[in-house]
């Protein structure tokens, strides 16, 4: 009888992993990234101003933003209308350089004056190409994103892409 009580419970909580996967599959399917193509900025220029913050929001990740050297670094993104923020995934270079999107904070707000912490990426990828990933709490809404570098004295911020999962 044990046995039988045992299986039926694990057969129980089996069903509500299920259920509880099957409502996140469902609530993720609706969202889009609120960034493609939208105007970015960044807080410098590389010197030949070949790699504007625009290269950031384009859906390809074989080109790059880059800033030119400073302190703290950032890219700001501008989603043209406030959405609810799911998630914000920054890639690093596919070529090199993945040292270069280090101890971020990621924030969003409804203003550049306003803006609140959505996450925080420690230390340095390990790899080209990297996807770093933050995960917004749930009442996130915010027309603007900014990604900034807040360590070191001396940084570049670049970036292959920036993608906002938002509705």
């Amino acid at each position: 009888m044990a046995n039988y009580m045992k299986m039926h419970f694990v057969m129980f909580v089996l069903l509500l992993i299920c259920i509880h996967e099957t409502k996140l599959a469902i609530s993720f399917n609706d969202l889009t990234n609120v960034a493609y193509g939208k105007l970015a900025i960044q807080s410098s220029e590389y010197p030949t101003r070949k790699y504007p913050a625009s290269k950031a929001v384009n859906g390809i990740l074989t080109d790059f933003a880059h800033t030119d050297e400073e302190k703290t670094p950032w890219l700001r993104i501008d989603l043209g209308r406030n959405y609810k923020i799911h998630e914000i995934e920054v890639i690093a270079r596919s070529n090199c350089c993945a040292d270069q999107l280090h101890d971020l904070d990621i924030k969003v707000g409804k203003s550049v004056h306003d803006m609140y912490l959505c996450g925080h990426y420690t230390g340095t990828p390990k790899v080209v190409g990297q996807r770093i990933a933050v995960w917004c709490p749930s009442d996130t809404v915010g027309r603007y994103v900014q990604i900034q570098i807040i360590m070191g004295w001396k940084n570049v911020l670049s970036a292959a892409e920036i993608i906002v999962w938002g509705r």
